[in-house]
């Protein structure tokens, strides 16, 4: 999901129950309908909370973010996802993909 950044793109993807291995020309249009539509609640919350703050960066005011406090799958490798299932980790393009096998098809 080009844009979208790393982040923002496992929990819409976790949220839309896609999974990131998947074809892009094996989604369906009312799936990615409800993608894009988690893609704009989870800016909008991530927005609300002030952005996501990994490692040591702060706002220009230093203000942290707080949205990896809702992450439901990035960075929680070897964690319990809300279906029941584990959250695993996967690298694409020299980058981590977090998701869970279990609900994400």
């Amino acid at each position: 999901m080009v844009g979208v950044g790393n982040i923002y793109a496992c929990e819409a993807l976790n949220r839309s129950h896609i999974s990131p291995t998947r074809k892009a020309n094996k989604v369906t249009k009312k799936e990615c309908q409800v993608l894009v539509n988690e893609i704009k609640v989870i800016l909008a919350e991530a927005i609300q909370a002030g952005g996501s703050t990994l490692r040591d960066f702060a706002g220009v005011d230093g203000t942290l973010g707080y949205f990896p406090h809702q992450f439901r799958v990035y960075d929680k490798e070897g964690s319990e996802c809300e279906c029941g299932g584990i959250v695993e980790r996967l690298v694409q393009g020299g980058r981590s993909t977090f998701w869970c096998p279990s609900c994400q098809i």
